[in-house]
């Protein structure tokens, strides 16, 4: 997990010096901070989600699609506790005596971007001129900039009290992709027909995610291509296909045969097949 703390002491040492420089540097700190904060819970759950399903980068954006796919508790406060002694059919769970083991603390998201988004317009862009004659300010506001980093480090202090960080809680589903990767996911953020990628970063598997009575079933979202010697049907992964410019060459060996096949993307026209009335 991100150690916090030396992040902060840095911050408040660039504060301390105050000229219009070093509150601006802590300001961009301040924001690198929140970043890593979001980034890190990203990390520990990067075995539930491919990078190349993270469509934007900003740490609101991130935190977002792991609520929605990977861990709906990403942002609360969890704390890990373990019994002194066995569970017995005669104490109920809620009476027994617990050794707390770490906590991880949770944030407001729409707070958290929103102090991300203020501290980068006060400081990390430089003023657009309105006319000719403005002046382009070497730095923006020294007093407001400082206020809304010290605002941060509130919340960076706050967040730097936790112990542990989790990868998620819930049940899972996996599978083997093709490539020989194990994919897990979190059953009940699972959604009937979602498509999700691989996390091996050298894959362009996609899957569909199929629910049906006994659990969810992966079936492969590809093109069928037959092998140009042997006829053996190929899966070729629908976004490596989709990810190929016009006009462009690819290949692929038969999984068969082990022969070389060629493919291009080409602009062809389509007819309409005649109806029975000849219409």
């Amino acid at each position: 997990m991100i150690q916090l703390q030396p992040i902060i002491n840095s911050i408040r040492a660039l504060l301390e010096e105050n000229t219009e420089a070093s509150v601006t540097y802590a300001a961009l700190e301040a924001r690198l901070a929140i970043e890593k904060v979001c980034y890190d819970r990203l990390r520990q759950r990067h075995d539930y989600i491919s990078h190349d399903e993270l469509r934007k980068w900003q740490p609101g954006a991130v935190i977002r699609t792991l609520m929605r796919d990977v861990d709906a508790h990403v942002a609360e406060t969890i704390t890990l506790s373990i019994s002194k002694t066995p569970a017995t059919p005669d104490v109920a769970l809620e009476d027994e005596n617990y050794v707390n083991v770490g906590t991880e603390v949770g944030f407001d998201v729409y707070k958290i971007v929103k102090m991300w988004n203020a501290v980068s317009k006060l400081a990390l862009h430089v003023q657009l001129p309105k006319a000719r004659g403005s002046a382009i300010p070497a730095y923006g506001e020294k007093e407001k900039i400082a206020a809304k980093v010290s605002e941060i480090l509130v919340e960076l202090e706050r967040l730097s009290k936790g112990t542990m960080i989790f990868s998620g809680l819930g049940m899972e589903v996996s599978f083997v992709c093709d490539c020989g990767t194990e994919n897990k996911r979190r059953a009940s953020l699972l959604r009937d027909g979602q498509h999700v990628f691989c996390i091996n970063p050298n894959c362009k598997f996609t899957w569909k995610a199929m629910k049906g009575k006994e659990g969810f079933a992966f079936e492969a979202v590809a093109v069928h291509v037959d092998c140009d010697r042997c006829q053996a049907d190929n899966l070729i992964p629908w976004r490596f296909v989709t990810g190929m410019k016009y006009d462009e060459l690819a290949s692929f060996s038969c999984h068969t045969c082990g022969h070389k096949n060629l493919m291009k993307w080409q602009l062809m026209q389509a007819r309409e097949e005649p109806t029975e009335g000849g219409s």
